[in-house]
């Protein structure tokens, strides 16, 4: 066989003669673009892409030696942020169809005049994504993004990740296309030029993995995961088991992300950030819930983190900062919540039966079930840390938010004197109904005794302590009240013999002189 043909450019490539080549002929192109090894085949009727198959000019193919991952350069992106890329990048998708594979997105900024449809398993893979700390000029898009950014046209969505059933904001019978479900978005800034009403970034209508990814300044929501695969509904798809990974939902016109509807449940957020979006950082109106792990939201306009009442959604180790009005969050009913929260306003929906666990760092929220470091008496201002003290708690189905928005029964542990207190929250302060000492305080009996400060029921009827008999409140007769003080000739408490307020009481058991 003849050495390997030399060109410059693809254009030089596909404009050189045939004539005489044998099939299995390469060629090399030096295009640090779009070059690279390709072979002769004289017979090949594959479909010219101009990316990995190029029409020969006497007949035949050139194909690409070695085409996966492929390139959106190898199919004529720019990358400059001016010319549009939108073809190119559709060359590369249809490229892969039906199967799927990987497409590598290089540093540079790539315009996109209008919405990535995709319609098979996709990973689009980015060279980086982060901000420089100036903003620049590229295009007709100012702004401080830089490594493989999707830059795109105003009133534009960037992405439609379909299932086999639909096909961008439509419907199909099942299987009409190859399926975007296991696709991912990795190391990618994708950036809106703004305009439109409503406009999101990212429909998921399949299930995707989206990793280091920033979505920003789109006028509808950032990420929009909606998806149900129930027949005629115009939401169809499946995203169940989405993930996402360290992705940034940025100034967005309406929620950083929205997850709605009855198959976009089981995923997992981590390290997910939403900030300065115009609606809620997060809105979760699933079936059935999902996971948000380590997260983070900040100056939202509606709030930082909404969760419907009937989906049992996870939130772990949540952060919302405290600077402004809007940093509240309102979870539902069905919500399990775990690990410290900050927030400055309280929920919209004061009666949520949400189970909240935390050591409660900073909690300013009036949830039930709430665990959290402080007692109503101590807590003056929002965000006290109290270090003595830790609870477990939870609310009566029609209780009342106290002044200091506290569980209204509670388990606290109190570090200096180590005792822990079974609590009721009457109207913001605590009544301590059964407490157990540990450590060394006491001594033996008294040390793993369980102790009533308040009184307590045998029979229905009360036995309390006290240094003398009661004369306020309502008692039954045969309520005791055990003498606190006793003295020698003294006697040992006093019976309530008819009952009333505060009824009539004797004295019993004289105490030997």
């Amino acid at each position: 066989m003849a050495a390997s043909l030399s060109f410059s450019t693809i254009a030089d490539l596909i404009a050189s003669s045939t004539t005489g080549l044998s099939d299995g002929q390469t060629a090399n192109v030096s295009d640090t673009r779009r070059g690279g090894i390709f072979r002769f085949e004289s017979a090949a009727s594959a479909t010219v892409n101009n990316g990995t198959v190029f029409a020969a000019s006497g007949g035949g193919r050139w194909l690409r030696v070695d085409a996966q991952p492929l390139s959106v350069l190898w199919f004529g992106a720019a990358g400059d942020g001016i010319a549009d890329d939108h073809a190119a990048f559709m060359a590369a998708h249809d490229a892969l169809l039906p199967e799927g594979g990987t497409i590598n997105i290089p540093k540079g900024y790539y315009r996109l005049s209008k919405t990535i449809n995709q319609h098979c398993a996709i990973t689009w893979q980015g060279d980086g994504n982060s901000a420089a700390y100036a903003n620049r000029t590229i295009g007709s898009f100012t702004m401080n993004a830089q490594g493989s950014v999707l830059l795109t046209d105003s009133g534009i969505q960037a992405f439609i990740i379909n299932a086999s059933n639909t096909d961008g904001t439509g419907t199909a019978p099942d299987g009409t296309y190859p399926n975007g479900a296991s696709s991912a978005l990795r190391d990618l800034y994708i950036r809106s030029n703004g305009g439109g009403s409503g406009v999101d970034g990212i429909w998921m209508r399949a299930t995707t993995a989206i990793e280091n990814v920033t979505i920003r300044g789109f006028s509808g929501r950032g990420l929009r995961i909606e998806a149900s695969i129930s027949a005629g509904n115009p939401v169809k798809g499946n995203a169940n088991l989405w993930t996402l990974t360290n992705v940034s939902l940025i100034a967005n016109g309406s929620h950083g992300l929205h997850v709605k509807s009855n198959d976009a449940n089981a995923g997992v957020a981590a390290r997910l950030d939403c900030t300065g979006n115009g609606g809620w950082g997060v809105l979760d109106e699933s079936l059935i819930g999902n996971t948000y792990i380590g997260c983070h939201q900040a100056n939202n306009i509606l709030g930082a983190i909404k969760t419907i009442d009937t989906a049992p959604n996870t939130v772990i180790g949540d952060y919302i900062e405290i600077g402004a009005a809007g940093d509240n969050a309102d979870f539902g009913d069905g919500t399990t919540v775990i690990g410290d929260l900050a927030g400055q306003s309280p929920s919209s929906s004061a009666s949520s039966r949400a189970f909240v666990m935390t050591a409660g760092l900073s909690v300013a929220a009036p949830y039930r079930h709430l665990n959290r470091r402080a007692t109503p008496n101590i807590v003056s201002v929002l965000g006290s840390l109290q270090p003595n003290y830790g609870a477990i708690g939870w609310g009566s189905s029609n209780d009342v938010i106290g002044a200091a928005n506290q569980a209204d029964w509670q388990i606290q542990y109190n570090t200096s004197s180590q005792w822990w207190d079974f609590q009721y929250q009457s109207g913001g302060n605590p009544f301590t109904v059964m407490r157990f000492p540990t450590g060394s305080t006491l001594a033996n009996p008294r040390k793993f005794a369980a102790d009533f400060p308040n009184g307590h029921f045998l029979g229905g009827l009360f036995r309390g302590v006290g240094s003398a008999a009661p004369t306020t409140g309502a008692w039954l007769q045969g309520d005791v009240i055990q003498n606190s003080v006793p003295t020698a000739g003294g006697s040992a408490g006093w019976i309530c013999t008819t009952a009333g307020s505060p009824g009539t009481w004797k004295s019993f058991g004289t105490i030997a002189a």
